[in-house]
């Protein structure tokens, strides 16, 4: 053995030198095999994570060690520039959920490195795609052009964010082991003075200025150009490992059948474009987006499929992948307005891990994966040996990938059908080449979308398996080597040793057929093979070469964990604990002759543990009963929840008031904006004067109120234009009288209505119009003219004469409110995109301690509002869930057909729900611990928003669990206080 870890203690300083790096560090280097940190390969199996849509960071945690349970190594995060400069010059890197370096912090705890991704574009379906809504007026400049202007801004946002990062990578004894350059900018000119050239090497200098020395990475946008790698027209801009986006699934909501077309090009892509480098995908498909009046993702059962990450997955690392990144693995929420308009509420993504911190099969079968290229050292450098249909296989409905390990026999062969989405059951041989010969291997099967690794040479400790074509999921080293398959149940595993003398075995449950045969030839070298047919569970086998082998059918490998003892990402097998049955483990630790183990659980079960010489379990502290298997793992009960019950209350007692005052005539608007501008930097010019676009008036977010003011009596109609994005209405008033909406349209970002007078009463002076337009994001740039620059609010307003009096008739003046104080951003802690411009938003009736005793007593679903206008509903509840319980709740609402709405939900001053009965789809919304407080009072305001005379209210409200888990976790030490600070007074926004 130590002869051994000299011989890997030599080759770690030899591939040390022939590995490339950047000139600013060595800690962190690459070749084309994969990336090398501290001198050790590793495979990155990481996941995207957004900690502005998690905005409770004693949950960064809880998802961090999710993600650490099923195997990943790596997170990757965006940082949004909107969520952290609410005006030029500002920047919050402190408040809760704003502060990063506890982000870097609950990372490096939970053992993983991170790949930064600071934009300043970056796109994520999030407002503006995350640039400052600041710049949204024009005075941004040229977004992502080398445009003077647009340096200026951007070029303090990386200072600021990049000087944390900075802070925390690597080098620094930190997490960060990557940093990207922008986002998905298209290399289409191979033009040194090309401005997009010149803005690339613009942020590599702002990058290496703010102390970023950790390789700089950037993400192609799928197989649309070839940008900025090293390897390919290398005119500048060129980062230092390139990569390429890919959502290849094509799956439909309402389908199962369509789509699931994996690609075959990758390896031919990456050996064209970065041929030097590791492949790596920096957004691979987890899940999908879906649009206003889309499908909800529990709908969609295509994107949550465990079939996706077992063909998929697999697939690219078959395909010499060596940095993997699934976009989203945690989606999150798109709380206030901080989505972009092709998103609504909900961004669970389909991903993984559901927007409610639940683990979904895609995830755990995702982990079958990476606890594989965790251990599979021989993975970690490969070549491809060859690829095709019918490759070294029987049957022509069978693609082989076939990868050789460059420092060993060791080869690994995946097989997948030859039209990834088959759903046929194939049987085949695969012919496997040994270092003892070529071997036959019968009896393998693919039912339907599957994929399966066969490995030949595969060492494990000090033995090795000749080949196996039951999969490997992983191997740990204990006092003796420790090795778990897993086949599906009916199906065949087989596997040999490389040890020449006879094999025997044990197996430790009568109902498996595992039995040994001898093999071999009169050319080759003797060897007993092992073959089975995989029952239910699990089935533990001792042989007599030292080595113990676990046999698992699928969903018992889901509740496989292998936490790790070390906080090193580069996990060894030696590092490792074993533990099958619960739903979560979190971590594990041995002390003595204990074991244990923290984590969570929904049944009750029996947990099994091989930790070596440990005697004792200990579940999230409390030891167990604890009995010794004979083939030396420990095995214990751990209780569930299914007698824990939840009273979740009522929601009832609401009080209610109007807060839409500002129809009357006679309000007082004289703090309000005077909107008199003739001119603007909006590289979009407005249709009618004075501009009227709701950032030139430093109001960015949420709805807004415009008051306009004209006079005379022979006005017949206005023509109006409003752009709020995608499915974003409006409404208007003359006088006091509804005079026209637009309800919203998932297909139209701005919409243009003549509305008639008719129906209303004018006075020779003094006539004010009312109107509200609502908001559902600035624009990311792939949507013309302007990305974000796109204006929100009106874009024209033109007063229509009578056929007597065709003459240009004009506004007196207009006036216009939004979110209280505009961009001084008064309430930071729930930060800049958290409000709109409603009445009651600007008064902060929605915080909680706001005092609602003289409203009357009125409840959104029996009487909701009459007519047109909006309706503020406010109520408290308590909740009192024991400490140790995680139980996702959320709010439901559903609204009678026809209804024409738009409805805010607020818990504890946070926006965490927006419903359009008549867009849809959600109707339901995950509200996390931390918003909603699980011990103690809460605060619930309902906002509904009636665009007809038929008026609205909701037929469903309620209060509502998603599961129910005993945890390990802290839950208790969220500090719901300095989350949700309470009302104060605000009557001047008024």
């Amino acid at each position: 053995m130590q002869l051994l870890q000299f011989l890997a203690a030599v080759f770690a300083s030899l591939v040390v030198v022939w590995a490339t790096d950047n000139g600013l560090q060595k800690i962190v280097t690459w070749d084309n095999g994969s990336l090398i940190v501290n001198g050790e390969r590793v495979i990155i199996m990481s996941g995207e994570f957004h900690y502005q849509r998690l905005p409770v960071p004693e949950l960064w945690l809880d998802v961090f060690q999710k993600f650490k349970a099923n195997g990943m190594n790596t997170i990757s995060i965006y940082f949004f520039w909107s969520y952290h400069s609410a005006s030029k010059g500002k920047y919050d890197f402190t408040t809760p959920g704003k502060d990063i370096q506890r982000l870097f912090d609950a990372a490096k705890e939970a053992g993983l490195y991170v790949i930064a991704r600071p934009g300043p574009y970056c796109n994520a379906e999030t407002n503006g795609g995350g640039f400052a809504l600041w710049t949204s007026d024009g005075s941004g400049g040229k977004y992502r052009t080398s445009d003077a202007t647009y340096q200026q801004v951007w070029s303090e946002w990386i200072a600021k964010i990049g000087a944390i990062i900075a802070k925390n990578q690597i080098t620094n004894g930190g997490p960060v082991i990557l940093a990207q350059v922008e986002n998905e900018l298209q290399e289409t000119r191979y033009d040194a003075n090309d401005t997009l050239v010149l803005y690339m090497e613009q942020l590599k200098t702002a990058f290496k200025e703010s102390g970023v020395v950790v390789p700089l990475t950037h993400n192609e946008k799928g197989f649309r150009s070839k940008s900025w790698s090293t390897d390919y027209n290398n005119v500048g801009g060129a980062i230092d490992v390139y990569g390429l986006d890919s959502y290849p699934g094509g799956m439909s909501c309402t389908n199962l059948d369509s789509g699931f077309n994996m690609p075959k090009t990758y390896y031919q892509w990456f050996h064209e474009v970065s041929p030097t480098q590791p492949e790596y995908l920096p957004e691979f498909e987890g899940g999908w987006f879906q649009p206003w009046n889309g499908y909800f993702y529990d709908q969609c059962m295509a994107e949550q499929s465990p079939e996706f990450a077992d063909v998929f997955y697999k697939g690219l690392v078959a395909q010499r992948a060596s940095l993997i990144n699934l976009y989203m693995a945690f989606g999150g929420t798109n709380w206030g307005h901080s989505a972009a308009p092709v998103v609504y509420t909900s961004y669970d993504y389909a991903a993984p891990l559901r927007e409610t911190r639940e683990m979904r099969d895609k995830l755990k079968q995702y982990k079958l994966l990476t606890l594989f290229t965790r251990v599979s050292k021989g993975l970690h450098n490969t070549d491809m040996e060859s690829n095709g249909t019918q490759n070294a296989v029987d049957s022509s409905a069978v693609w082989t990938w076939v990868l050789k390990d460059r420092n060993s026999d060791g080869r690994f062969y995946l097989a997948e059908h030859n039209s990834t989405n088959s759903k046929a059951v194939s049987d085949f041989a695969l012919t496997a080449r040994t270092s003892a010969g070529d071997v036959i291997i019968p009896s393998l099967q693919l039912a339907g979308r599957q994929s399966r690794w066969i490995v030949t040479d595969y060492a494990i400790g000090n033995e090795t398996l000749l080949y196996s074509s039951a999969e490997v999921l992983t191997y740990g080293i204990f006092d003796h080597p420790v090795i778990v398959f897993y086949v599906r149940e009916g199906q065949t595993g087989e596997f040999a040793f490389s040890t020449q003398s006879n094999i025997t075995f044990e197996a430790f449950d009568t109902a498996s057929d595992i039995r040994g045969i001898s093999a071999g030839n009169f050319t080759s070298t003797k060897y007993t093979k092992f073959i089975y047919t995989q029952t239910k569970g699990s089935t533990a086998v001792r042989f007599s070469n030292g080595i113990l082998a676990y046999l698992l059918d699928i969903p018992t490998a889901w509740t496989f964990f292998a936490p790790s003892t070390t906080p090193d990402p580069n996990v060894r097998p030696e590092q490792q604990v074993f533990v099958i049955g619960p739903y979560l483990v979190r971590s594990a630790s041995i002390d003595g002759d204990t074991v244990s183990i923290i984590g969570d659980n929904a049944n009750s079960i029996s947990i099994e543990v091989y930790a070596g010489a440990a005697k004792t379990i200990s579940w999230n502290g409390f030891e167990l009963a604890t009995e010794t298997t004979p083939y030396g793992a420990l095995i214990a009960r751990i209780a569930g929840t299914e007698e824990r019950k939840i009273s979740l209350p009522a929601l009832a007692e609401f009080k209610a008031a109007d807060s839409l005052p500002e129809i009357a005539p006679a309000y007082d608007d004289s703090r309000w904006v005077i909107a008199n501008k003739t001119s603007t930097l909006s590289p979009v010019k407005p249709l009618t004067l004075p501009v009227l676009f709701s950032s030139d008036y430093k109001f960015y977010t949420g709805a807004k109120i415009y008051r306009g003011y004209f006079s005379g009596s022979g006005v017949v109609g206005l023509n109006l234009t409003v752009q709020g994005g995608l499915a974003a209405g409006w409404s208007a008033w003359l006088n006091g009288k509804a005079i026209g909406y637009h309800p919203g349209n998932a297909s139209l970002t701005l919409t243009t209505t003549a509305i008639s007078f008719g129906n209303a009463t004018l006075k020779e002076k003094g006539n004010v119009i009312t109107v509200v337009t609502d908001y559902n994001g600035h624009d990311q740039t792939s949507t013309g003219p302007a990305g974000a620059e796109n204006p929100r609010g009106i874009l024209g307003a033109q007063l229509l004469g009578s056929a007597n009096n065709s003459s240009s008739l004009l506004f007196d003046h207009w006036k216009i409110q939004g979110n209280a104080g505009g961009e001084k951003n008064i309430d930071s802690v729930r930060g800049p995109m958290n409000e709109g411009g409603l009445y009651g938003e600007r008064l902060g009736w929605h915080l909680p301690g706001f005092d609602t005793s003289d409203w009357e007593m009125a409840n959104p679903g029996t009487e909701g509002i009459t007519g047109t206008g909006i309706r503020w509903f406010t109520t408290t509840f308590d909740l009192d869930v024991d400490e140790d319980l995680d139980v996702p709740l959320g709010i439901e609402v559903g609204a009678a057909g026809g209804t024409v709405a738009r409805v805010l939900l607020y818990v504890n001053g946070y926006q965490y729900g927006k419903y359009l009965p008549h867009i849809g789809p959600q109707t339901r919304f995950p509200i996390p611990p931390g918003i909603v407080n699980m011990k103690g009072k809460n605060t619930l305001s309902v906002v509904i928003w009636s665009q007809t005379e038929a008026g609205a209210k909701l037929s469903t409200l309620r209060l509502f669990e998603y599961g129910k888990y005993q945890s390990g976790f802290r839950f208790s030490k969220i500090d719901g206080k300095s989350l949700q600070p309470g009302w104060e007074d605000r009557s001047g926004y008024a």
